[in-house]
């Protein structure tokens, strides 16, 4: 017998569409949230999937995009998956290390009618960063910032919190005062996949807690 589906109060369209178009990255975080094995999946939505993804994501009631990963800039076709969601009428936002980014990727997505980047950092100095992240990009994140603020575009700067920078919040937020970011992300690391699996190492005590939020609220 069909029952039939019964509406839940308060559950509207679904307006934020989050598209992870890859698994690849080139950091090597250990709060990340690819899954563990994700060396193992080979294989990733097409172009003409993520299109037909952002339509049907649109005609569902979606109002905003985030383009994440992985990271989005190793896909080739991400300029092209802008531009059709820009032209579908969603508020576009990129959710990037960096890496990749140039001045012709830049004036490109740009073209493609982005409206919004999130740049990741790791910590506020160039030795945590690139320790915690596995690379050397602290440089480089910095001249993405500027290239970010200089093409006009809003930008949210992003830092997952851990034990191992949680001590050094009041430079992050001063990093990002530097920077001119519109808005700081200081967000908790989500104890799942990777994270799950170094949470011994990553949880923060209580104590760490309750300074960082002093030191944030004031």
């Amino acid at each position: 017998m069909n029952t039939p589906a019964v509406p839940v109060a308060g559950i509207g369209p679904p307006y934020w569409l989050l598209a992870e178009l890859t698994y690849r990255c080139p950091l090597h975080c250990v709060f990340c949230y690819n899954p563990v094995d994700f060396a193992s999946h080979e294989r990733e939505l097409g172009t003409d999937d993520w299109i037909r993804v952002l339509r049907e994501a649109r005609a569902a009631g979606s109002v905003q995009c985030g383009f994440s990963g992985g990271e989005p800039v190793l896909r080739d076709d991400l300029e092209l998956l802008v531009a059709e969601a820009h032209r579908l009428g969603f508020y576009t936002n990129l959710l990037t290390s960096g890496v990749g980014l140039n001045e012709r990727r830049v004036a490109e997505l740009k073209r493609s009618g982005l409206d919004h980047i999130q740049l990741s950092f790791q910590d506020s100095t160039r030795e945590l960063n690139d320790f915690l992240s596995h690379t050397r990009t602290f440089d480089l994140k910095q001249q993405v910032a500027r290239m970010i603020k200089a093409n006009g575009w809003p930008m949210v700067l992003n830092c997952v919190i851990h034990r191992l920078n949680i001590d050094y919040i009041g430079q992050i937020i001063e990093m990002a005062v530097a920077l001119e970011a519109d808005y700081l992300e200081l967000a908790n690391s989500q104890y799942y996949s990777w994270a799950h699996l170094n949470r011994a190492e990553l949880l923060p005590s209580r104590e760490q807690v309750e300074r960082a939020e002093r030191v944030t609220n004031e």
